[in-house]
């Protein structure tokens, strides 16, 4: 539905049907997305000598935390397109918060086996999430 008019309120939008949309709250929940996904990737930073140290790390090995991450990017940024595009932009959403969490719950078994593998898998885990939660709500935040 286009927008013909705003009512006295900003937030609210008139649709041509003369239905009100408020999206406000959708906004400020997308905005809180950049947050998360900003806040996960300088943790990173902060995750590779604590790593280096438990999992006795060369500087070869340590340089895969982020590689990891990053090459998460690589491997999901197609298919979550391909996801948004069948399932829309709110299950895509829903679907990148669910892949993060499930990369940070491999860290409780990571960490207690103090695997090294396990912890690049977890972070490309988290990768994965993050790549379907910035390609679906960037474009969705500039629709709202």
């Amino acid at each position: 539905m286009q927008p013909t008019n705003q009512t006295g309120d900003q937030h609210q939008i008139t649709a041509e049907g003369g239905n009100r949309h408020n999206y406000l709250l959708p906004f400020i929940l997308i905005t809180s997305l950049f947050f998360l996904w900003g806040m996960a990737h300088n943790l990173d930073s902060i995750l590779i000598p604590h790593l280096k140290k438990a999992c006795e790390l060369n500087n070869r090995q340590s340089t895969l935390i982020d590689t990891s991450v990053f090459f998460a990017y690589f491997v999901m940024a197609i298919p979550a397109g391909m996801l948004i595009k069948k399932f829309g932009y709110k299950n895509s959403i829903i679907t990148g918060l669910l892949v993060f969490a499930a990369g940070a719950f491999l860290f409780v078994p990571a960490a207690n086996t103090r695997t090294y593998e396990l912890f690049l898998f977890a972070l490309f885990v988290i990768g994965c999430g993050l790549t379907i939660l910035e390609t679906s709500a960037n474009p969705y935040a500039a629709i709202l």
